[in-house]
């Protein structure tokens, strides 16, 4: 049978609600309704699984609302307690009867000893992973109890620190104070930005946050697919992934069946019948292949043509009743990371950075991604990521950055992606520290790796793979005393970064590109340094990251021309509406206790104040709501203006090349789209989903067609015509690349804003 998901078709492209499915006769779902409780503190309270701590305690009047002024602070006991959580479930016959059984959490976070029935299963300390343990002879038909017992994230960090602090400290040993958040995150696989960041409050979450279930079989289960697409041969290759029992010896056999639907009523099939060797292990890889023909239309970005998706599906069918079936949208694509010399006869100006998709070479415009909200179970609702990521393609951006401080984005969000054509460019889950390099980390992280490569490679949205974020960088330039310990920090980097991830992403997924970091010099550049360069901000190769909050934003001469610009920013203040949400009246001063609270980068409130000043006349009276209400607006028009005016800076650049290499910019991805709270921040969207003046501006100096005005170096007012690859007809070569269209004004005194 060929199961098709709800979807409507439209000029060729589809938008679909749910389109991965997974179906299994023998599973078990242990979701909803659990208890979760603290001896130390008498607390025992209803628990709903997905979720977490936070958001069980506050649903049950524990805690207020989690975000009011300064609860993040006055709710941090919830992140320094061990907290137990509890299902009581009965099982049915048709489980208990299977040879085997495996209860299988699809999400822990993070630190945790499991018990069923009194008996512990293991432990866990990684939030990214799908653990599973066996339970055949643990089971009953009623009262079976299951505990997670989750300890305290902020003394397991601490705990382990202590440890690793005998031998040598893994830096920065904790954030940076205005954060007012937790340390040693970077000694959990856990979402590093929960203690805290430069934009958001630390809460240091526990809790089931993905579904639990337990699957029984007799023959194999069907874990996953891998797919990939060979355009000589027309054939697809389906790499499926069989977990089979505990028994250590024989064989059992089963059928699968791999289909490609073109529509609704064309479909592709074939079978094959499956013989698995007991003996090799519990994983079993199976490759088949699936002819399609070349009858197919290919997948496209935001602007440069259709999200054609396709309905597929794989069946495993074992013993009698026994079927098993992974149904999901795929669409055809190609994506590469191109770094050609830019001038091959002169290798010393460097090499381009963008990513080529399907042939066409086109300006990448985007922003960066963090988390939709704080608490990890609620940043995968559905609504909420599906209203940003529309947010995103409204304002004509073809790609995100998912950063690599947060977590591995929901089955929705890639999904979304894919229909909307967002490229998504993947950081891993590491960011801006130094991270251990034990036998036990490592093998964690290369699992890590590979179940979220296996899980993610299907989406055509998923572009590249990203090392880390800014790692690199803060090792070679020693943002944190490294330098102190330099050989040793650089193998845990190694050891991490080129000798695990790097090889399990190749090992998964061949088709994409893998880059070490970001910012970096790009692949090529990297690895010829030696996989950390003295200069990670080498405007001749690779991204950039670029900050500089003591220039005039408004003047496109302070700005570098670089080949990609994957991070820069300048912050504002949400609405008046949005801080009302989470605060009293008391509170609407730039003065204030909850303004400076709520401002987390060092100095950000007075680089506000000055970058304002600059351009626009205001005087600051920090006793005064009404003066406060126009310090938020002209800061949101300051944040808008020194976007705009870098990010045209980026566009244009495209068509520049200088005698000393620089130039051929082909992306801007700013920082950054989103909020996970009411505060400054460097976001164009806030928390309740308001744009601010930034993301309107975002619609127009991201729109196909740019008019866009500047003063040259020499005073000079100049107007140049950017046309990117949207009309049908447009060939490539007549895309932003051309930038012949030029007028050039002399102004007399050179004001600058007199001019927008």
């Amino acid at each position: 049978m060929f199961m098709w998901v709800l979807c409507v078709w439209v000029l060729g492209a589809s938008t679909c609600v749910g389109a991965y499915t997974h179906y299994y006769t023998h599973s078990l779902s242990l979701d909803q309704v659990w208890t979760v409780n603290n001896t130390a503190r008498g607390i025992e309270v209803p628990a709903t699984v997905p979720g977490g701590i936070y958001s069980d305690l506050q649903d049950s009047g524990v805690l207020g609302d989690i975000l009011y002024r300064f609860n993040d602070e006055e709710y941090r006991w919830v992140g320094y307690e061990n907290w137990t959580y509890t299902k009581r479930f009965n099982v049915t016959d048709d489980i208990l009867q299977k040879k085997d059984a495996y209860l299988v959490f699809h999400g822990l976070d993070t630190v945790a000893d499991i018990f069923l029935n009194g008996e512990l299963l293991g432990s866990t300390d990684n939030m990214f992973l799908r653990y599973q343990f066996p339970v055949t002879d643990l089971l009953k038909s009623t009262e079976n109890v299951l505990r997670v017992d989750f300890y305290s994230p902020v003394w397991a960090a601490r705990v382990r620190y202590e440890q690793q602090a005998k031998d040598y400290p893994i830096l920065p040993t904790c954030v940076d104070p205005s954060y007012r958040g937790e340390c040693h995150v970077n000694h959990l696989r856990k979402m590093q930005s929960s203690f805290a960041w430069d934009w958001g409050p630390a809460f240091p979450s526990v809790g089931l946050w993905k579904s639990v279930e337990i699957i029984a079989y007799d023959v194999a289960y069907l874990r996953d697919v891998v797919l990939t697409y060979n355009t000589d041969q027309e054939l697809l290759y389906w790499d499926t992934l069989l977990e089979t029992g505990s028994a250590a010896a024989g064989t059992v056999e089963g059928v699968l069946t791999v289909a490609f639907g073109f529509n609704t009523t064309r479909t592709v099939s074939t079978s094959y019948n499956i013989t698995l060797d007991l003996s090799e292990g519990r994983q079993h890889h199976r490759n088949v292949s699936l002819e399609i023909g070349g009858d197919i239309e290919w997948w496209f970005p935001n602007g440069l043509g259709n999200q054609k998706l396709y309905n597929l599906s794989v069946v495993f069918s074992g013993a009698a009743h026994e079927r098993n079936e992974i149904t999901f949208f795929y669409g055809f694509h190609n994506h590469e990371l191109v770094e050609d010399p830019v001038e091959p006869d002169n290798p010393s100006l460097g090499r381009t950075f963008y990513i080529r998709t399907n042939g066409l070479d086109f300006f990448q415009k985007g922003a960066n991604w963090i988390p939709s909200h704080i608490l990890p179970e609620r940043a995968s609702n559905v609504t909420t990521v599906r209203r940003l990521l529309e947010a995103a393609r409204d304002a004509n951006m073809n790609i995100l950055r998912v950063w690599g401080g947060g977590i591995y984005e929901s089955e929705d969000f890639y999904e979304i992606a894919d229909q909307l054509g967002i490229l998504i460019w993947q950081d891993f889950m590491f960011a801006c520290s130094m991270y251990p390099s034990d036998e036990h980390f490592l093998s964690s992280v290369n699992m890590e790796v590979e179940q979220q490569v296996r899980r993610l490679q299907r989406h055509p949205s998923v572009a590249i793979w990203a090392g880390n974020n800014e790692n690199e960088a803060a090792l070679s330039q020693n943002w944190y005393g490294t330098l102190d310990n330099l050989q040793t920090y650089q193998r845990d980097y190694l050891s991490l970064y080129v000798d695990t991830l790097w090889p399990a992403v190749r090992a998964t997924d061949p088709t994409r590109t893998y880059i070490f970091s970001s910012p970096s010099n790009g692949v090529l550049e990297t690895i010829a340094e030696g996989y950390i360069s003295g200069n990670t901000g080498n405007v001749l190769y690779g991204d950039v990251h670029y900050y500089n909050y003591d220039i005039d934003g408004w003047d496109s001469n302070q700005y570098l021309t670089v080949r990609y610009s994957s991070e820069y920013g300048i912050q504002s203040f949400p609405s008046m509406l949005s801080l009302e949400e989470v605060s009293e009246s008391s509170d609407w001063t730039l003065g204030s206790n909850f303004s400076v609270h709520r401002q987390h980068h060092p100095l950000g409130n007075e680089q506000i104040l000055q970058q304002i000043q600059r351009n626009i006349p205001f005087t600051l009276d920090s006793s005064s709501r009404d003066n406060f209400e126009t310090f938020i607006f002209l800061s949101q028009i300051n944040q808008a203006m020194s976007i705009k005016t870098e990010s045209e800076h980026y566009r244009r650049g495209r068509g520049v090349f200088t005698s000393e290499g620089q130039g051929r910019t082909m992306g801007a991805m700013y920082w950054q789209l989103n909020d996970v709270w009411q505060a400054p921040s460097w976001a164009s969207i806030e928390f309740d989903g308001r744009w601010k003046m930034l993301h309107y501006y975002a619609k127009n100096f991201f729109a196909p067609v740019l008019i866009s005005p500047y003063i040259s170096p020499a005073g000079n007012l100049e107007v140049e015509y950017v046309l990117a690859p949207l009309l049908s007809g447009l060939s490539t070569s007549d895309s932003e690349a051309q930038m012949g269209y030029q007028l050039s004004v002399r102004t007399e005194n050179n004001d600058q804003n007199s001019i927008f």
